[in-house]
C-alpha cells in the first residue's frame, strides 16, 4: 500500500511527509484471532482521552455483532472520547502522561477521534 507497480514510494509524497511518515515507516503486526474477537482501530485522539477501561466497559455493552449495534457502540466510544477531549478538569491519558513526565497539564486532548470497531466473524455468500 502506498507504493508504485514498481514498489517505491511515489515521488510527489517525498518532501510532503517526513522520512518517519512515509509508508515504508509503519509499523505492521499480525495475530491470530478467533470468530467473536472484537477488534477496536482508532486513532491516538481515543486514546489520549479515554483509558482502556472506559473503553473496555463500553465494549462490555456490544449484545451482539449485528451492524447498528456495533455501530452505535463506535458511536458511543467516539462521542465520550470527543465530550471527555473538551473537559478542562478531567485527568486524561495524555494529561496523565504530560504529569507523569513532569509537565502541569490537566483536561482532555483535542484532537481526530475517528473509532473502527470489527468483529471477526465467518464469511458467508
Amino acid at each position: 500500500m502506498g507504493k508504485t507497480a514498481a514498489g517505491r514510494t511515489p515521488s510527489s509524497w517525498v518532501g510532503v511527509l517526513g522520512e518517519d511518515e512515509l509508508p515504508d515507516a509503519a509499523d505492521s503486526t499480525s495475530f491470530d484471532v478467533q470468530l467473536g474477537d472484537i477488534i477496536l482501530t482508532a486513532t491516538d485522539g481515543l486514546f489520549d482521552n479515554m483509558p482502556d477501561y472506559m473503553i473496555l466497559q463500553e465494549l462490555k455493552k456490544l449484545k451482539n455483532s449485528n451492524y447498528e449495534s456495533i455501530q452505535q457502540t463506535a458511536r458511543s466510544i467516539a462521542e465520550q472520547a470527543h465530550e471527555l477531549a473538551y473537559d478542562p478538569n478531567y485527568m486524561s491519558p495524555f494529561a496523565q502522561f504530560a504529569c507523569d513526565n513532569g509537565l502541569n497539564v490537566r483536561g482532555g486532548k483535542p484532537d481526530d477521534i475517528t473509532v473502527l470497531l470489527s468483529i471477526v466473524a465467518e464469511y458467508t455468500d
